[in-house]
């Protein structure tokens, strides 16, 4: 989008934002004259999402409500989130130009939580609306654990799996343990589609050669909505005319320059239901300003929430380094890592009881990062527990990263003290 039609779109946005409780004393007097007057209007946090839910922010002016939803924070109260109509399609009709290319005579599983959480509800939506056919096999409830959805996925011809990434190998896994081999009893599989944590092209390449299908992912959240996916060549690309965004260095002032990771700010461009105006999402980006082949300008990494990243003796580990490391090891699929002591430990399941570290590659990280870094292959079961096939996979969102009293508490279960 041009800056004409930006700034047009951006003060009428504002305007209406205006309208809202919470919005009413935040926005200064219209219009602004340029996007860098937009620097004038505070962060809209988290903290303040929750306390002026669940109708805070919702202006005068918003159209019929058509949905709601809550974001799946564990701590505080829930942030609540309108949908009109209106805003379902556009969102919908955005996820419909995803790399997939969802037609009808698709047959999509949908795993992602429904309940209160967006995803599931955005996908269903945009599946139906391409003439596809939904099978909704919650991930939060006992009616379809696991080896119900391994059956559903063969026995109804499942062409397009929808799921977290962990999702995916867990379930690669319980088909393993039916004796099934995921790249070839799986005849009709053509595409994973992934949301609700980052995915990094480590594990992308992961799911991938176990399922040897091509995976394409969903960036969005309960606040915001779906606001970039993965083209036809699995670059991440926003949608500028939905969404304006800034990458800000620490200081939450200055632009981060191209090829650089820093802080995502999103500011809805559409007269949502629930506008969010320069929303600090906590989550870490990269931007990359490269011609893709589906002609985008612009393509996005996702490199994890910051709340989550290690710092060790200023060097940052976050989601995506993290699997970088992981990458080069003999198992992939299950980790955890913690910081005890400034010192890294990585935790990873073995897949064989084969599975080794080379000592020569502990040697190379530890000086390529400068810190003290240990990784330990555990026994399979260690992190996640495969002996009551109800419960595997039946968890809230992952959680990677442990706290200190958790790094040291598995670090003595596993006897390395």
């Amino acid at each position: 989008m041009d800056t004409h039609k930006k700034m047009a779109a951006l003060n009428e946005v504002l305007a209406y934002a205006k309208t809202s409780n919470y919005y009413s004393n935040r926005i200064p007097q219209l219009p602004i004259k340029s996007l860098a007057d937009l620097a004038h209007i505070p962060f809209t946090t988290k903290n303040d999402l929750r306390s002026q839910s669940p109708y805070g922010l919702l202006p005068s002016q918003a159209e019929s409500l058509s949905q709601y939803h809550e974001s799946s924070g564990t701590t505080g109260q829930p942030v609540s989130v309108w949908y009109s109509d209106k805003d379902l399609d556009e969102i919908t009709s955005r996820i419909a130009t995803c790399g997939v290319n969802f037609n009808q005579e698709d047959i999509v599983l949908i795993r992602f939580p429904y309940a209160l959480s967006t995803i599931s509800h955005f996908m269903h939506r945009t599946v139906q609306k391409q003439r596809g056919c939904v099978v909704p096999a919650d991930s939060r409830t006992t009616v379809t654990p696991m080896p119900k959805v391994i059956n559903l996925l063969r026995n109804l011809n499942v062409t397009v799996l929808a799921c977290i990434s962990l999702q995916a190998i867990m379930l690669a896994e319980v088909a393993e343990m039916q004796g099934l081999n995921p790249k070839t009893d799986f005849p009709f599989l053509r595409a994973i589609c992934t949301a609700g944590e980052p995915l990094t092209p480590y594990r992308r390449s992961l799911i991938e050669g176990i399922w040897g299908v091509p995976v394409f992912d969903n960036y969005g959240m309960t606040e915001i909505g779906t606001a970039m996916i993965d083209c036809p060549s699995q670059q991440m690309h926003l949608f500028d005319d939905c969404f304006h965004i800034e990458v800000l260095q620490d200081d939450f002032q200055t632009e981060v320059n191209d090829g650089e990771c820093g802080n995502l700010v999103v500011t809805t461009l559409r007269k949502r239901a629930t506008p969010m105006i320069r929303y600090a999402t906590g989550d870490i980006v990269q931007v990359k300003h490269s011609k893709c082949l589906c002609g985008a300008s612009c393509s996005f990494v996702i490199r994890g929430r910051k709340d989550d990243m290690i710092t060790i003796n200023s060097v940052q580990f976050d989601l995506y380094e993290v699997e970088k490391i992981i990458s080069k090891l003999p198992a992939r699929r299950f980790w955890s890592v913690g910081n005890w002591k400034n010192h890294l430990y990585l935790f990873v399941e073995q897949e064989s009881e084969h599975d080794m570290v080379p000592k020569e590659y502990i040697d190379s990280l530890k000086t390529a990062y400068g810190i003290d870094l240990s990784i330990f292959l555990l026994e399979k079961g260690t992190l996640y527990d495969r002996k009551d096939p109800l419960s595997f996979g039946m968890k809230a969102k992952p959680r990677y990263y442990l706290t200190e009293k958790e790094t040291q508490s598995l670090l003595t279960q596993i006897k390395i003290f």
